[in-house]
């Protein structure tokens, strides 16, 4: 996998320990992963985090078949990093539900990268508001699928 752009997954700890979803590299390549437990990012300073923390998260990761063309790609990077400038809301809105969201990882060096929260739910609804990030969280999930377990699609 090449560096880690953008995510979408679901994590739910609270009856089992679930924690998937779907990662787009610099490539244009998407890749699923399963992690089935717990993460935590590991702190660069400066409010980045490291490379390798980020890719244990990925660990695994199973080649997709569809691919972002990269003038696509980089018009996506764009929009992540006008989106950084987006104030997030962060509001409580249920218990045991877990949480879907969506992250761009934009790399301010080359082993560590800053996150930008495109968006989420469950038992937290996080908003920016930039609608570079609402686009973006819209085009990952409902365009490339992001986010859902390959098993869970309808044929």
């Amino acid at each position: 996998m090449g560096k880690p752009l953008f995510s979408c997954g679901y994590a739910n700890f609270a009856w089992g320990s679930k924690a998937y979803g779907h990662v787009l590299d610099d490539q244009g390549r998407i890749w699923f992963y399963d992690l089935g437990r717990t993460w935590s990012p590991q702190p660069a300073g400066d409010g980045l985090y490291l490379e390798t923390g980020l890719r244990e998260r990925f660990r695994d990761p199973v080649l997709q078949s569809r691919r972002v063309p990269p003038a696509q790609l980089a018009d996506m990077r764009k929009k992540a990093e006008i989106a950084r400038g987006g104030r997030i809301e962060k509001k409580r809105v249920g218990h045991d539900a877990g949480g879907a969201g969506c992250e761009a990882y934009l790399w301010e060096r080359s082993d560590a990268y800053r996150e930008v929260e495109l968006g989420s739910s469950g038992d937290y609804e996080i908003r920016s508001s930039s609608l570079e990030a609402g686009h973006l969280q819209a085009w990952l999930r409902e365009e490339l699928g992001m986010g859902t377990h390959p098993q869970s699609r309808r044929k």
